[in-house]
């Protein structure tokens, strides 16, 4: 190592030893001990146990060490005036040490009062922090000790700039350190300010407009974006505060901080605030949403001025005497702010109160007593009180009913107590079930004219869109429970179909053989046109199709090698080696076997399952369906379902219409076929009037289900996938001989469970919902 170098680094230690020893914090002089009597009042509170174990005894030793306290705390006071006043004459370094150690000792018995008033019973509390003698006393007491603190602040202060100054004259350095910091803070500043709104906008096309359902932490910074330059002020002062006040000399400008968390944090969460109840109110009247507004600023400005004093009181003063009164008057200052609050919502209240109806007795008395002087005020907050429990529980209701777990349970209570109604009217009135094809004239059967539900599978149409809708071949999969509405959706999408020819096959029951001749008809070919002609001519036309083969799951048999079907036709399609779009409409329990046959071996462009319909949409449904004819009128009439919290406002009619549609999607767990048979079951017409009353369907009993052999399930289950079946393919599927199949079908047919048609059964759709119910808890079957 050279000279130079040895040199350098010893200047560079000296400078940074010299520079350690310099008055920045660091106290080179010996610290200042406490009086005694201070030190023993501080170590025998730390010696008292929780104050849940005290004893009498406990209490007694408080309340000594709390006389002590403040006959110790009065001679400090004494103690630390004459000290400043010797300082004020002879400001040298010996009389400061004695002006720190008493305001040190005082300052710790401040600490101990605060303590021991927590520890005290209520009682002496009361007394030293109330309005009484000793409250008063000790409020000049605290007054004093204030004055005090300011003088030796001040001082304090004075002392502090001198040795800056001192300090600065030996190493610039901190204050340089502290400059360049601040500077940097400054450039970030504004380079946000140069740049938020470019790099707000980015965020809101990347993360708002293109996703489909943003998380709850991207909406929350796109709502805090909208006051990022106050946000950005707040962070600017709060980072400058703290990097000056790590300098001694400026160290109390970090009280600065509270007035600009509470005053500028306070402001912006105002902004929010009345952001957020301006649009949840711009449904109401200007005048309601003004009052309201104004509201919520005199409150959040009261709450912020609040924080400010307490806050500002309890770390200067300490929660003692001033700090209680002043508690005290903020909360006569929110009475008397709400009483004037309540004085501006009174007409308003009660013009609310009068739209309802089904009031209380607090309501009703608060009512008659709106106007009465000196009552108002507490009429008003009764009927405020009502109307904000009422609103609660709307927001429960609805946030509960979007589960359908707590629709279900509705559901049930509201069946129990309809099924009561219905017994008892069956047995004193004249009803008889509207039978046959005189329910469809009531309930009309659906048609290419019938009222779409745009609401149901809207993203499952769209996934389908992105592959059937475009210049590119694919081969897509349909999936769903019998009756949800899979031929509906896929006629929309062929509807949507632009350059290119929609088909529609409907797969016959005879499989691949019987398809092949109607697939040649719809594509203009021979009848008898065999697989290579279809396939050549595929291959070979200026037409693009857009095939659609509707119950695809004709082709498939729950069975060994019982995919041979479907595997031919997909064979045949895809070696059409043309821009054809393909569909399959297949159901879901067929389609569960598909999937555990071939598993990955079996690919397809896109699988999408329909959902189930939402009670919602089911209402829609049915209420579209509703004839609403003079001659064929139904009528919910002396149905009476329990009231809910967020049906006020319906009638009762409109209340039992929902209510009912609630239990039809409920049974039919989001069918829309089984709903609407069973409201076709609901109807009942009354000898006397001819009128159509709905009264509660007679659910079929599962018992006998419940309790059914396995093989007779496996013989239920091979029904369900092949939609019909004759008693040979049960016998196939199954594995039964062909003399216990014939024996069960004919035991299914005594009890409906199975309808017969050309030698094939077929699930009745009486019991269509409990068969598939039994079969999906006894895990046979995937509804």
């Amino acid at each position: 190592m050279n000279k130079v170098s040895y040199y350098f680094i010893l200047i560079f230690s000296l400078f940074f030893s010299q520079l350690a020893c310099a008055n920045w914090g660091i106290n080179t002089d010996k610290p200042i001990p406490l009086n005694e009597k201070v030190t023993d009042i501080s170590s025998e509170i730390n010696a008292l146990p929780e104050s849940h174990f005290f004893t009498t005894r406990e209490y007694t030793k408080v309340k000594q060490l709390l006389s002590t306290t403040l006959s110790e705390q009065k001679a400090q006071m004494d103690h630390l005036s004459d000290a400043l006043r010797v300082y004020r004459k002879d400001p040298s370094q010996g009389n400061w040490r004695e002006v720190e150690g008493d305001h040190r000792a005082l300052a710790s018995l401040n600490v101990s009062k605060q303590r021991l008033l927590q520890l005290t019973d209520s009682k002496t509390r009361d007394q030293l922090t109330g309005f009484g003698p000793s409250g008063v006393t000790q409020f000049y007491s605290e007054l004093a000790i204030t004055k005090l603190n300011i003088h030796y602040y001040v001082n304090y202060q004075i002392r502090s700039f001198k040795n800056l100054l001192r300090d600065l004259s030996i190493s610039p350095v901190p204050v340089i350190s502290v400059i360049f910091k601040v500077l940097c803070v400054m450039f970030i500043f504004n380079w946000w300010m140069r740049n938020s709104e470019r790099l707000i906008h980015d965020f809101k096309i990347s993360k708002i407009k293109h996703a489909a359902d943003p998380s709850l932490l991207v909406r929350t910074i796109w709502y805090c974006s909208r006051a990022h330059k106050a946000i950005a002020y707040l962070l600017l002062i709060t980072a400058t505060l703290r990097i000056i006040s790590t300098l001694p000399s400026l160290q109390h400008l970090i009280f600065l901080e509270i007035f600009t968390w509470w005053v500028l944090g306070g402001s912006i969460a105002v902004s929010f605030i009345l952001e957020f109840a301006y649009r949840n109110s711009k449904h109401n009247r200007r005048e309601i949403i003004a009052l309201r507004l104004s509201t919520i600023r005199r409150y959040v400005w009261g709450i912020i001025v609040a924080g400010v004093i307490l806050q500002i009181s309890a770390r200067t003063l300490g929660q003692g005497t001033i700090y209680a009164w002043i508690s005290t008057l903020m909360v006569f200052f929110f009475a008397m702010l709400t009483v004037l609050t309540l004085k501006q919502w009174n007409s308003t209240i009660f013009a609310r109160i009068a739209m309802l109806d089904g009031y209380p007795i607090s309501v009703q008395w608060a009512i008659r007593n709106k106007k009465t002087f000196g009552m108002s005020i507490v009429a008003t907050a009764c009927g405020a009180a009502w109307l904000i429990g009422r609103t609660v529980q709307h927001v429960v209701i609805a946030t509960l009913s979007q589960h359908a777990a707590f629709s279900h349970a509705l559901a049930y209570l509201f069946r129990i107590e309809v099924a009561k109604q219905t017994e008892v009217a069956r047995e004193q009135s004249n009803l008889v079930r509207v039978k046959g094809d005189a329910a469809f004239d009531y309930i009309l059967p659906g048609s290419e004219g019938s009222e779409l539900i745009d609401d149901y599978a809207k993203e499952e149409m769209l996934a389908m869109s992105r592959y059937l809708l475009t210049d590119s071949p694919a081969v897509c999969v349909l999936s769903g429970e019998r009756g949800v509405g899979s031929t509906t959706l896929m006629k929309r999408i062929l509807a949507k179909a632009k350059n290119v020819t929609p088909l529609y096959i409907n797969c016959p029951y005879d499989g691949y053989t019987a398809l092949l001749p109607e697939f040649a008809q719809l594509l203009g070919l021979a009848e008898d046109a065999t697989e290579q002609d279809i396939l050549h001519y595929l291959r070979n036309t200026d037409t693009c199709y857009l095939i659609a083969f509707d119950n695809a799951q004709r082709l498939v048999k729950p069975k060994v090698n019982g995919l041979v079907d479907l595997m031919k036709l997909t064979n045949l399609l895809r070696q059409a080696r043309k821009s054809h779009r393909v569909v399959l409409s297949i159901e879901k329990s067929s389609w569960r076997f598909i999937d555990r046959a071939r598993g990955e071996r079996l690919l397809f462009d896109l699988v999408t399952f329909m959902p189930r319909w939402s009670e919602k949409q089911i209402g829609q449904l049915l209420e579209s369906r509703i004839a609403n004819t003079d001659t064929h009128a139904v009528s919910f009439d002396g149905l009476v379902l329990p009231r809910q919290w967020d049906e006020d406002n319906l009638t009762d009619e409109e209340r039992a219409k929902n209510g009912f549609y609630r239990i039809l999607w409920d049974y039919s767990d989001g069918n829309p076929t089984v709903a609407l048979r069973f409201f076709r079951l609901s109807l009942h017409r009354e000898k006397d009037t001819d009128t159509v009353l709905v009264r509660l369907f007679r659910a079929p009993q599962t018992e006998d289900l419940e309790m059914m052999p396995k093989p007779m399930l496996a013989v239920l289950r091979s029904i369900v996938q092949l939609e019909v079946a004759s008693p040979a393919d049960v016998c196939d599927c199954s594995r039964l001989s062909i003399a216990e199949v014939i024996s069960t079908l004919r035991y299914f047919q005594s009890r409906g469970y199975i309808e017969w048609s050309d030698e094939k059964a077929r699930i009745s759709d009486h019991w269509f919902r409990h068969i598939t119910n039994v079969l999906h808890r006894q895990h046979l079957l995937v509804k």
